[in-house]
């Protein structure tokens, strides 16, 4: 298993696995707020990622890894590629002269694993509560 700057080539790999792996939250999304708030709060969520990645992936290298092994694909999801890749962004940005790192998720289950990840890393979570309501 390794960890490689992105290249082009990677460019549908990482969109395929950024959608498989938000799918689940964003269904349990749907079934919280219902299908009518959720179509309103998060249009197209799937290209809003895209978007996010495209922007990442042209900032320059050393911003966009891939971790690897035997190819790359969210049928690798906990055995331990997350762990690998945690440990090797913060200790980026702890060189780069980072003083803290801020990530959010979600408190529903689909966010579950996520939690477990960041905790394993020592962050600190502050509880926040988001509303939505439809006007």
């Amino acid at each position: 298993m390794r960890i490689r700057p992105y290249t082009d080539r990677d460019w549908h790999a990482v969109v395929e696995i950024c959608v498989l792996a938000f799918a689940p939250i964003y269904e349990s999304f749907e079934n919280l707020l219902g299908s009518e708030l959720f179509r309103l709060v998060y249009p197209d969520w799937k290209a809003s990622h895209e978007q996010y990645l495209r922007s990442v992936a042209d900032a320059g290298r050393g911003k966009l890894f891939v971790a690897e092994k035997d190819g790359i694909h969210p049928v690798h999801q906990r055995k331990g590629l997350g762990t690998l890749m945690y440990g090797h962004v913060l200790e980026n940005m702890r060189t780069a002269g980072m003083k803290y790192v801020h990530v959010d998720t979600g408190s529903d289950p689909s966010h579950i694993p996520a939690q477990r990840a960041y905790e394993k890393f020592g962050f600190v979570p502050l509880p926040l509560v988001h509303y939505y309501k439809k006007v």
